[in-house]
């Protein structure tokens, strides 16, 4: 009965949120632990469906669970990240996260939601565009043995930053511009995960100063996640009991598929959204 009880109100079908939103939370945990962020943002469109198409309800219950998934994460791979890659990425992820603070502002004061706009349609369609041709210079640079490790300049390293913050803000999809700028570095499977979560941990926090100012986040939201824990905690450990059953080269084209599926779910999604 407690946790009936802190279910959101205005979800017309409880269970209905409980079972696909759970399902989201456990997608979140494995992401964290076990499958770097390709798998990630297929749990947005997860928890919006949960919370019957609410998208800023849905938005502002992901955050606090991404935390909580965050700091199971960062447990889970202590001191096993590249602090140097996170410590580059930070001051254009700031940037990135109070332009989107602006955005999200704007969008409240103009009534429109962030995730049905065309605004937000036009940027999952870019970042969906840009994950699947990604994969596809993969792709070719397998088929060519052009086998070298990505070494990012200042500038991909800044883009990469600024995109990652603004999207995960905005909608909670950064996980392919992360995704696309640490793989091709070739780190090992550890550091891949170690500095992903890292990284997330560092922006979700600095994310939460926006979500409070702008009322996203509340004791219904709070609630919510309270409720959707365990799926947290069991996706952690399964995304764990994975990592360390999957070798390099099965992981890479795990990670490589999920992007370009996540690629193609938000081109479909933007296109959809700007068709109607």
């Amino acid at each position: 009965m407690l946790a009936w009880s802190l279910i959101p109100q205005g979800i017309p079908d409880i269970t209905l949120f409980l079972i696909v939103g759970s399902g989201a939370a456990m997608v979140f945990g494995m992401s964290k632990t076990g499958f770097g962020s390709g798998i990630s943002i297929l749990a947005v469109p997860m928890m919006i469906y949960a919370c019957s198409h609410k998208a800023t309800l849905a938005v502002g219950i992901m955050l606090p669970i991404l935390i909580i998934a965050d700091y199971v994460a960062v447990i889970s791979w202590w001191r096993k990240w590249s602090i140097k890659t996170v410590l580059a990425l930070l001051p254009t992820t700031v940037l990135g996260i109070a332009i989107a603070w602006v955005a999200l502002a704007g969008f409240q004061y103009m009534r429109i939601d962030p995730r049905t706009s065309a605004a937000n349609a036009w940027l999952m369609l870019g970042v969906g565009m840009i994950a699947i041709a990604f994969v596809g210079l993969h792709i070719l640079k397998r088929v060519t043995a052009r086998n070298t490790t990505f070494r990012p300049t200042r500038g991909h390293t800044a883009l990469a930053g600024g995109a990652a913050g603004f999207t995960s803000t905005l909608a909670h999809a950064a996980g392919p511009v992360i995704t696309m700028y640490l793989l091709p570095q070739r780190k090992s499977k550890s550091t891949f995960v170690a500095t992903n979560a890292l990284f997330f941990w560092t922006a979700n926090q600095i994310k939460l100063i926006p979500y409070l100012h702008l009322h996203m986040i509340n004791t219904e939201t709070l609630g919510a996640g309270v409720v959707l824990l365990p799926g947290i905690i069991i996706g952690a450990m399964l995304g764990r009991f994975l990592h360390h059953r999957v070798g390099r080269t099965q992981f890479t084209v795990i990670v490589y598929t999920l992007l370009a599926l996540a690629g193609g779910h938000m081109c479909y999604k933007a296109v959809s959204q700007l068709s109607r």
